[in-house]
């Protein structure tokens, strides 16, 4: 599990001020509240004391928060500035009552945690989401999902869309979406590995959600996943009429999807869908665009999660006999593979030389849709 990195905490509208929230993220357990400045503070979630879980605590004026077992209090750093136990003028707090205090941002929408080693962390921030903070888009979120599989199987998952068919049969996919000629471009010169994949749809009949979103028969689309390793990956997606991408007939969105790892079998997966703002529902245009996407999105939901956690029980059994077959289309799944295999290996720092090729295609940093026309 790679710990020197960034995890999404929340959406920013999770957490609100004077309540405590309990998080596992990457085998740590935090608690995590919003103070009456309004700023987020993570700390160790286990009481210095006898580790009794602080988020069964309580805040108290001043930001403080009050151990539920012997009452240690600690204030938003983590260190510890009251024990009732200690009566006497003689006794002092010992310099060892504190917890650890994780880096936090809290940037586009999103709390963003470091759950590693402060100094590895550098001058490194969080992938940016800036749809999601934006007046010019709409956006709606899911709420946060538990998904008893590991969080590579969701990665893995949202770079291969030839599951489409069988799996988003009738929904979001179809057959033809199995023979879609898939580009990969990866950049690996940052602190975190970005890997992308581009389709380019033509003349393409579009299955029944997606003719239901967006009005259209046939149509071209330009379909783009970018894994920002290995806690966000971000789809857009852009449908016109045959011809008439980058034109003003064009409709878009973009869909972020945070991917926070809880242990080596579970992780929690949120969603934000944004639309040009005024965008709207080719089926009802009394409604938003975003609404139709939002509104469809949990059938799929249901079916990928379905799919990753079927995947993960089949580890139980052993390897004797067994070995996974990989397909041409596999290419990008291969490549993340490979990209986090290396992140765990030097758990965050940069990674080795040898995993990039002369032929390696270099990304220009925050290219939009209409550079890859």
């Amino acid at each position: 599990m790679i710990r020197n990195a960034w995890y999404a905490l929340g959406f920013s509208a999770e957490l609100s001020t004077g309540g405590l929230q309990g998080h596992q993220i990457a085998g740590h357990p935090i608690v995590a509240w919003r103070t009456e400045g309004g700023d987020v503070v993570a700390l160790d979630a286990r009481c210095a004391h006898k580790r009794f879980p602080l988020w069964d605590g309580r805040l108290l004026d001043g930001d403080r928060l009050e151990c539920a077992y012997h009452g240690f209090c600690y204030d938003p750093t983590g260190r510890c500035v009251g024990i009732p136990a200690l009566v006497e003028r003689s006794q002092r707090i010992p310099e060892t009552a504190r917890q650890r205090a994780f880096p936090v941002v809290e940037q586009d929408g999103l709390v963003w945690i470091w759950t590693g080693d402060p100094e590895r962390r550098g001058d490194d921030r969080p992938p940016r989401t800036p749809e999601l903070d934006d007046a010019g888009w709409e956006t709606l979120v899911t709420e946060p999902m538990e998904v008893a599989a590991n969080y590579r199987l969701l990665i893995e998952n949202l770079f291969d869309l030839t599951h489409f068919y069988p799996l988003h049969n009738g929904n979001i996919g179809s057959l033809a979406d199995a023979k879609v000629p898939v580009e990969i471009e990866r950049d690996l010169s940052g602190p975190a590995p970005v890997l992308r994949t581009i389709r380019r749809r033509h003349d393409f009949v579009l299955p029944p959600m997606t003719r239901d979103r967006f009005g259209l028969e046939v149509a071209d689309q330009l379909q783009v996943h970018e894994m920002i390793a290995p806690s966000l990956f971000r789809v857009r997606i852009a449908v016109a009429p045959p011809g008439q991408l980058g034109t003003d007939a064009e409709q878009s969105f973009v869909l972020h999807q945070t991917i926070t790892p809880v242990s080596a079998d579970r992780h929690i997966w949120r969603r934000a869908t944004s639309c040009p703002a005024g965008a709207r529902w080719a089926a009802d245009p009394t409604r938003s665009l975003v609404q139709a996407i939002f509104e469809g999105a949990p059938t799929v939901i249901e079916q990928d999660r379905w799919a990753i956690e079927r995947q993960q029980a089949m580890f139980a059994y052993p390897d004797d006999g067994y070995r996974e077959v990989h397909i041409k289309t596999d290419g990008a799944v291969v490549m993340a593979r490979r990209i986090l295999d290396e992140m765990e290996r030097s758990d965050g720092a940069h990674l080795d030389a040898a995993l990039q090729s002369p032929a390696q295609t270099r990304m220009q940093p925050n290219r939009r849709l209409a550079d890859l026309r």
